[in-house]
């Protein structure tokens, strides 16, 4: 689940290199290492397995990943194109570690895949929401969801300040709320230029 820098990292696992111009870091000020969420408040365990395609004008991508939390520990995998660990990226407390198994060193902090994966399935507006649109400013970001019968919609950040322009875009099909995460989620990176599809392949509360 890289979700959002991602596509740099599928060019380290195999795919081509990152095209010339783009930024060499994420935008926006959650990316700062004292915004990520310690685990422990990101609610109960679970593992979940996904399928991520990566789609952008220079290429097209597709590998396994999971995510996992327990306790006060989350765990990002993500497995290269003949099955193996291409990395395995932890966040306990506030501390961040990360090994690689990958040809190349990335061209970003790990720290940015985390940021990536809070914004998409925890760091949005606080609880849940009437039906209907709801818009805060947090952190130099507007972030705006849209909820329909009790669930998640969409999500969206864009910067205050406008740079980058565009937004972060995140749809999930059927809605997120309740027990199961969506069967799929699409993750459009407005400030980046590339797309992300994350077909849920299994779920497990631990």
């Amino acid at each position: 689940m890289r979700v959002a820098i991602l596509f740099l990292l599928v060019a380290a696992c195999g795919g081509p290199t990152t095209p010339a111009g783009r930024p060499p870091s994420y935008p926006g000020g959650l990316t700062a290492p004292a915004a990520l969420r310690s685990p422990a408040a990101l609610g109960d365990a679970f593992a979940l397995e996904q399928r991520v395609q990566i789609e952008s004008p220079e290429t097209s991508h597709s590998f396994r990943a999971v995510l996992q939390k327990r306790g006060d520990t989350l765990v990002m995998v993500g497995f290269g194109p003949h099955g193996g660990r291409g990395f395995v990226l932890s966040q306990t407390g506030d501390e961040v570690t990360f090994e690689s198994h990958l040809p190349e060193e990335l061209p970003f902090p790990p720290r940015f895949m985390l940021q990536d994966a809070q914004r998409t399935w925890f760091r949005g507006l606080p609880g849940a929401r009437e039906d209907g649109v709801h818009e805060e400013s947090v952190d130099g970001e507007r972030v705006t969801e849209r909820w329909e019968d009790g669930r998640l919609l969409e999500r969206t950040f864009e910067r205050l300040d406008g740079e980058p322009p565009g937004q972060l875009r995140i749809r999930y099909e059927g809605g997120l709320g309740g027990d199961s995460p969506p069967e799929r989620v699409v993750f459009e990176n407005g400030w980046l230029g590339y797309t992300l599809t994350l077909t849920t392949l299994s779920h497990q509360s631990l």
